[in-house]
C-alpha cells in the first residue's frame, strides 16, 4: 500500500473585508501544520452529543477565520476519484479538521479525501444586516471550497471530474442542497447522504426573531464587537426552549431562501432537480438514540405516548420492544429514514443509480443502539483518534475492524464509480 500524504490546513477562503458575518471570498495559503488537531475550526460551544462521541473536537483551536480544508492522498496519486466530506454537528458544532475525520484509511482505498470547515452556529446563521434576502453563509463557504477542489485537486492526485460530496447529518443537509442547486452543477458528480438532516429551512420571520433576541441579549445591534464567548452564549440562549417529546433539540438552521427552498425536502422535486449522476443514502437503525439515551423524559416514555405520536404523524405504531425503543424507532423514521427511503425511491423512479444502505451495528452504551454518529468511527476506520468516546467503550477491536472494513470499502467503491453489489457485514 502506498504511503498516504496528508496536506493539512489549506486555506480556501477568507472573510470579505475581515468582517464578522461577511460573505466568503477566495483565498489561498497553507498553515504548514503537521497535525490535524492544530488546524482551527470555527467557533462553537461544546457539543451536546459529547456524552456519546467524546470531546476530541474540543482539542482544536477555534477561529472566526477557519476557512481551511485538508487533503489525504496516496503517494504518487494521479487522477484518483475524490471524496469531499462535509461534517455534521446540528448546524452548530463540528469541523472538518477534527481528528475524528482523518482520511488516511479511506484514502488507502485508492481515493483522495478532502475534509472541509464551514461556518456553524450563530456566526453562520444570524442575520444582523437589515436586508430583504437572508444569506446562507455555510453554503457560500462550501461552494468556494468545491471551487478550490476543481482548481487544485489535480495537484494532489485527484480527478476534478470525479468528485463525490458526502455529508453527514447537517453536512448531509448541505450536500443535498448543493446537489439540487444549479450553482453547484459541475462541482460534483456523485452525492452521498449519511444520516442526512431533514429539517426544513428556518422561516425568515423566525430567523430574524432569533437574531433580534441575540442583539437584545448582547446590547449590540451590529453584533460585530461582541466578544466571541458572549456571542456564542447569547446564541445558545436565544434557542432555549423545552423539547417536545419526539422532536429533535432546537438548533441553528439555514434560513429559507435561495439554497433552502420550501420544497427542498419534497422527494419528487429533489430527485427531479438533482444534478448528481448517482446517489448514495445511508441511515442508522436507531438514529435518535443519541438524543434520547441520556434524556430522562425519553427514557420514561410510555407506550400510550408513542402510539399518540404515531397517530399524530400518520405513522404505523412501531412494533415490539420497550416503550423507549419504540420511541427511537418512530422518531428515527420521522426525522431520518422516512425521507431517505422516499428520496431513494424517487431517484430510482427517474432511472438514476441510487444505493440505499442501513447501518445496524449497536453500541454497548446502554440505550444508544445503532445511533446517529455511531457509524462515523467505522466509516473512517480510525478508532484510536476517537479518544474518550463513550459510545465505543467495550467495542472489541476485532469486531471494530470487521465492521469498519465493510463500510470503508462500501463508500470508497461508490466514490470510485464501481457497481456495488450488496455485501453482508461479517457476524
Amino acid at each position: 500500500m502506498n504511503r498516504i500524504v496528508a496536506s493539512l490546513g489549506l486555506r480556501y477562503a477568507e472573510l470579505a473585508g475581515g468582517e464578522r458575518f461577511a460573505a466568503p471570498v477566495r483565498a489561498r495559503g497553507q498553515l504548514g501544520v503537521r497535525r490535524l488537531v492544530d488546524v482551527p475550526v470555527f467557533p462553537q460551544l461544546p457539543s451536546r452529543l459529547s456524552a456519546a462521541m467524546g470531546t476530541e473536537l474540543e482539542r482544536n483551536p477555534q477561529s472566526e477565520d477557519a476557512f481551511h480544508l485538508n487533503v489525504w492522498a496516496p503517494e504518487g496519486a494521479r487522477d484518483l476519484p475524490v471524496l469531499v466530506y462535509l461534517h455534521g454537528g446540528a448546524w452548530a458544532t463540528g469541523g472538518g479538521s477534527a481528528a475524528w475525520y482523518d482520511g488516511s484509511v479511506l484514502a488507502a482505498r485508492g481515493i483522495v479525501v478532502v475534509t472541509v470547515n464551514y461556518r456553524v452556529g450563530p456566526l453562520a446563521h444570524l442575520q444582523p444586516d437589515d436586508t430583504e434576502v437572508l444569506h446562507n453563509r455555510p453554503v457560500e463557504d462550501l461552494l468556494l471550497a468545491l471551487d478550490w477542489v476543481q482548481e487544485n485537486i489535480s495537484s494532489y492526485g485527484g480527478d476534478p471530474l470525479e468528485v463525490t460530496v458526502a455529508g453527514h447529518s447537517a453536512g448531509g443537509w448541505y450536500g443535498h442542497a448543493l446537489s439540487v442547486h444549479p450553482a453547484a452543477r459541475g462541482l460534483l458528480r456523485r452525492v452521498a447522504h449519511l444520516s442526512m438532516g431533514t429539517e426544513p429551512g428556518r422561516s425568515p420571520e423566525l430567523a430574524r426573531a432569533i437574531t433580534a433576541r441575540v442583539q437584545e441579549l448582547t446590547g449590540d445591534a451590529s453584533l460585530q464587537r461582541v466578544p466571541l464567548g458572549e456571542l456564542l452564549a447569547a446564541g445558545r440562549a436565544a434557542l432555549a426552549f423545552d423539547r417536545p417529546l419526539g422532536e429533535l433539540p432546537r438548533s441553528y438552521l439555514p434560513a429559507e431562501g435561495e439554497f433552502a427552498a420550501p420544497d427542498l425536502f419534497d422527494p419528487q422535486v429533489a430527485a427531479a432537480t438533482c444534478h448528481a449522476d448517482a446517489v448514495y443514502i445511508r441511515t442508522t437503525a436507531d438514529e435518535t438514540g443519541i438524543f434520547g439515551f441520556a434524556d430522562p423524559v425519553d427514557r420514561a416514555v410510555t407506550d400510550a405516548q408513542v402510539d399518540r405520536l404515531a397517530g399524530e404523524w400518520g405513522a404505523p405504531p412501531p412494533a415490539g420492544g420497550t416503550p423507549y425503543e419504540r420511541l427511537v424507532s418512530l422518531t428515527t423514521w420521522r426525522h431520518f429514514s422516512g425521507f431517505a427511503v422516499a428520496l431513494a425511491a424517487a431517484h430510482a423512479a427517474l432511472g438514476r443509480p441510487v444505493q440505499l444502505e442501513r447501518f445496524e451495528e449497536r453500541s454497548p452504551l446502554e440505550g444508544l443502539g445503532a445511533a446517529h454518529c455511531f457509524d462515523l468511527p467505522f466509516q473512517f476506520g480510525n478508532r484510536p483518534l476517537w479518544g474518550d468516546a463513550p459510545m465505543l467503550r467495550d467495542v472489541h477491536p476485532v469486531r471494530f475492524a470487521e465492521v469498519s472494513a465493510h463500510w470503508v470499502t462500501n463508500l470508497a467503491d461508490f466514490v470510485s464509480g464501481h457497481p456495488v453489489p450488496k455485501k453482508s457485514i461479517p457476524h
